[in-house]
């Protein structure tokens, strides 16, 4: 089914939506979900959890590509599990990942959504994310955006660890500058 008609019958409320978004995108989100949790049963209960935040939050969003909004929810609905789990004494592992972003990023309140600089930030990442040469751009969004480890991105481009985590330290600091240019207190 087409996406716009995935919107169109979520704009009508109707729970079709749900199963034609299940059943093209699952994968998808899913895989996302999975490269930040590993229990499985953790990743059904997110699988649902963004189904039900995309049914919640069309409408009002017209999101212009369903896979990217389906993607940014599932992202979010992951991490907060991620959260939940380490808070309950039940480190996954991902927090050194987490970590490495801590010195280069705002904080959680500033880069919040509802929050008037949110725009500010985005433009800022975005434009550092074009500045990256495409070989560190897309390491940097596997990594950060999609949290795959550093031993999984060498060998799907079957480059060396060293130099992979080489990449990603420079990105940071040079996000780190972009945001510190941009007028963004970290």
């Amino acid at each position: 089914m087409d996406d716009n008609r995935i919107i169109g019958l979520l704009f009508e409320r109707t729970e079709t939506a749900l199963d034609e978004m299940s059943y093209k995108y699952s994968r998808l989100y899913k895989g996302i979900i999975r490269e930040i949790l590993s229990d499985e049963c953790d990743v059904d209960e997110c699988g649902n959890d963004v189904l039900l935040a995309v049914w919640n939050s069309i409408p009002p969003n017209r999101p212009s590509s369903l896979p990217a909004y389906i993607c940014k929810i599932a992202r979010r609905v992951g991490v907060d599990k991620l959260r939940y789990n380490t808070r309950q004494k039940r480190n996954t592992g991902y927090t050194v990942m987490l970590s490495e972003l801590n010195d280069c990023l705002p904080a959680k309140e500033i880069v919040d959504d509802t929050n008037e600089n949110s725009e500010v930030i985005r433009s800022a990442l975005s434009k550092f994310l074009r500045s990256l040469d495409p070989e560190t751009e897309i390491l940097f969004v596997r990594r950060y955006m999609y949290f795959e480890s550093v031993t999984d991105l060498a060998n799907r481009f079957e480059l060396d660890e060293n130099r992979i985590s080489v990449k990603l330290y420079r990105a940071r600091k040079k996000l780190k500058k972009t945001l510190e240019k941009e007028g963004i207190n970290i």
